[in-house]
């Protein structure tokens, strides 16, 4: 009796694990046919042709360099546009549809006198045209001039001073003196202001363990953007790196610059300096000059006398003399 109870339990439990996938597979499939369906709705809805409408709130930028945007007359531009609905909907997802950003680079700027410019909108429809893939009849634009007002900029050519923080890897150090390309900038703006200004900065720039030539491009700063404008906004700087040693030469002292004789002692001093080995060779004792420097000095009541290297070669660098004074005897 309990055995074909529980065979009966078994084939009803199976039978309604059965029903219960037949059910799921049937929701799988009704929602499967329904995600299709919906795909195919939107795909015919957006290969239909709409007709839409914008507002868009218009902002100019880059005038020309030696004309300064004074006053903004045509602030607001409105669109109808006619296309299909792919189009539309990569336009609304990939564009801010409110603000048109006018780049005045890219049209053609018409003097009407009096500081007062204007651009055709037909530019703007050509452009807006390849952008979005439609024929120009199906873009319509509310304006046929977009009007706003520029005056002319007094200019000044200013130095340009490059702000650089380097650390030399061991050994290694700047060989030539930077080269700034260009080192000048012409820049555009009221007089008043452009009085104001010395120098145009660079970008801050950090170059670390340097151990070969540097040729790096760096950003100009703008110190007043919205006022002034600037013909280069890049610079470029140049310059040779060469591994140094430290040496030393021996030198004699010299006293001619004395209107009496004196005999130190020493009578050589060793000058230490660093240089590139690459010049190391050319260096000769001849090429220096130590004296003795008596400035301020009452030769006849000192028991010393201070040196001075006051002739080196120009490729030496960090130069220091030793002894840095000597022990004299005045020879009468």
């Amino acid at each position: 009796m309990d055995n074909s109870n529980n065979k009966y339990s078994i084939f009803k439990e199976s039978g309604q694990q059965g029903l219960l996938h037949e059910i799921s597979n049937g929701r799988l499939i009704f929602l499967i046919c329904l995600f299709i369906a919906v795909l195919f709705w939107v795909l015919i809805k957006l290969s239909d042709v709409y007709t839409v409408n914008y507002s868009f709130n218009v902002r100019y930028e880059n005038a020309p360099k030696s004309l300064r945007l004074t006053k903004v007359i045509d602030t607001t531009l409105d669109l109808s546009l006619t296309a299909r609905g792919f189009t539309i909907l990569k336009l609304n997802m990939f564009n801010d549809m409110n603000i048109l950003d006018i780049n005045l680079d890219n049209y053609n700027i018409d003097n009407r006198g009096n500081n007062q410019y204007s651009i055709y909108t037909q530019e703007l429809i050509t452009k807006l045209s390849d952008l979005v893939d439609v024929d120009e009849k199906d873009i319509n634009l509310s304006k046929v001039t977009l009007s706003f007002e520029m005056e002319k900029t007094g200019e000044r050519l200013i130095p340009i001073k490059v702000s650089l923080d380097i650390s030399f890897a061991n050994q290694f150090d700047q060989y030539t003196s930077i080269e700034v390309i260009p080192g000048e900038v012409m820049v555009y703006g009221p007089s008043k202001v452009l009085d104001t200004l010395s120098i145009i900065t660079t970008a801050p720039l950090a170059l670390r363990d340097i151990n070969s030539n540097v040729s790096a491009s760096v950003a100009l700063k703008n110190p007043m953007p919205q006022i002034i404008s600037m013909e280069e906004n890049i610079a470029t700087i140049n310059f040779d790196v060469e591994k140094f040693t430290e040496s030393e030469i021996s030198v004699p002292i010299n006293s001619s610059n004395l209107p009496f004789n004196i005999k130190t002692f020493p009578s050589d001093a060793k000058v230490y300096f660093r240089v590139a080995q690459k010049d190391f060779k050319d260096i000769k004792a001849n090429q220096f000059y130590v004296i003795l420097a008596t400035d301020n000095v009452d030769v006849q009541l000192a028991n010393k006398i201070p040196l001075r290297v006051v002739k080196f070669p120009d490729i030496v660098r960090n130069i220091r003399i030793v002894p840095s004074e000597v022990e004299f005897l005045i020879i009468k």
